[in-house]
């Protein structure tokens, strides 16, 4: 099982990674035509916003079991071990519920992309709308794992004090 889900999560890691040249790409093209083109391509900046919406949307569950998310670090260093502890069990409790509550909406969502297409891409915008799916079904999964790891005691990265380097 840890296993399937570690091959599950080096694919959403390369799925964003695949996003994320994407958007690179045709902010590129874009920036490139608009110099140098007197009439740049108009796909360049839809497809950029689709990017960045499945980057987020992928990356966001592993960003959370990692802890790469934005944390109350400050707040959480000063508790001691046990109080830690429990706000981080709440934390990942109350995340996954709240990414589990967004699938029933997320879905609905999703499939009235059925009935439109994008204006300049010319795909049907469930595909578009799948990342809000992605999104709520990613943070439920990912967060429930980080509170079973919390519960378990599987070490996780614990908050560091960061303090100028001496050069």
């Amino acid at each position: 099982m840890i296993g399937l889900l570690k091959q599950i999560e080096r694919l959403i890691k390369w799925c964003t990674c695949v996003a994320f040249a994407v958007m690179i790409t045709a902010v590129v093209v874009q920036v490139v035509a608009r110099t140098f083109m007197s009439q740049p391509p108009i796909w360049t900046e839809e497809t950029s916003r689709v990017a960045l919406l499945y980057i987020m949307s992928l990356g966001v569950g592993a960003s959370f079991l990692t802890g790469d998310l934005v944390n109350v670090d400050l707040a959480l260093m000063i508790m001691p071990k046990g109080l830690r502890r429990f706000c981080e069990i709440i934390s990942a409790a109350l995340v996954s519920a709240f990414g589990f509550l967004l699938v029933p909406g997320s879905w609905e969502f999703t499939v009235s992309g059925t009935m439109q297409t994008s204006p300049v891409l010319q795909v049907q915008m469930q595909y578009v709308f799948g990342c809000v799916l992605f999104f709520s079904v990613l943070l439920g999964v990912f967060g429930l794992i980080k509170f079973i790891n919390i519960l378990l005691n599987v070490p996780v990265a614990e908050p560091t004090a960061h303090s100028p380097t001496k050069v």
